[in-house]
């Protein structure tokens, strides 16, 4: 793919090549429907990367402090228990700290991919955002559908000096957010909203301007447009047979 802006420093490793592939996860999504030349390819912020670690730490930290919690009793156990009693104890005490230990390690490896693998498309017909490791979720949107674009951030994002842009469309089940209905995409963690903002408002403005829009409003309304007709004319035959049933009964009587 061409134009990759953002963290073009990020490589996947040789195991997690191998754990995509036995997960059987694309690394890189399919581009949506667009003129090749006009692909660009969008990758979250390195600031969003140091949010997600930080995150991370702090689970870590108080996953260590539930374990370390947890060692007190065990170790009293320990001191106390007698011959087999002391080897479960013992037992019980290194399985924790192990899985403490593979847990912090695979949440860790689970961010770093989550990173790694935020994939943020635009053409000038459409756009695709693709997540998720364990779950992969990817979302296609047509400028047809495109209703609203704006850029969000909250204090500790405008400290890492990154924001979320958010595309909202029309269909589907609705945001709860917002408080309206339709699809909303957000490119998460971006180091440069504002021109991923600016870049997807003018194709939107050239996809309307080039007439794509209009033809796919008319081709949506012309349905109604056939039925209306058809209306009209049913309308007109119901009209016209009761003009001529009083005259063809008056000269039945007579």
């Amino acid at each position: 793919m061409a134009n990759q802006l953002a963290d073009s420093s990020f490589r996947l490793s040789a195991f997690e090549r191998l754990l995509l592939a036995v997960l059987r996860v694309p690394e890189a999504p399919e581009p949506p429907d667009g003129s090749p030349d006009s692909i660009r390819v969008f990758r979250a912020g390195r600031n969003y990367y140091l949010w997600l670690l930080i995150m991370w730490a702090l689970g870590a930290l108080l996953a260590g402090l539930a374990c370390a919690g947890a060692t007190i009793p065990l170790a009293i156990a320990i001191s106390r228990a007698p011959g087999w009693g002391r080897i479960a104890a013992i037992a019980g005490l290194v399985l924790m700290w192990v899985a403490c230990a593979a847990t912090a390690a695979i949440t860790l490896l689970s961010r770093r991919l989550h990173y790694g693998l935020r994939w943020y498309i635009v053409t000038d017909r459409s756009l695709r955002i693709r997540t998720g490791i364990f779950q992969v979720s990817e979302l296609t949107m047509t400028y047809s559908n495109v209703q609203e674009i704006r850029v969000a951030s909250g204090p500790l994002q405008q400290v890492l000096g990154i924001a979320d842009v958010e595309v909202q469309a029309a269909g589907g089940s609705g945001d709860s957010q917002h408080g309206g209905g339709g699809h909303v995409g957000r490119f998460r963690g971006v180091a440069h909203a504002t021109e991923i903002r600016d870049l997807i408002v003018d194709r939107l403005r050239q996809y309307r301007d080039s007439g794509l829009g209009e033809a796919a409003h008319a081709a949506t309304l012309q349905p109604a447009s056939d039925l209306a007709a058809a209306k009209a004319v049913l309308d007109e035959a119901r009209a016209l047979r009761s003009a001529l049933d009083p005259a063809h009964r008056a000269g039945t009587t007579g």
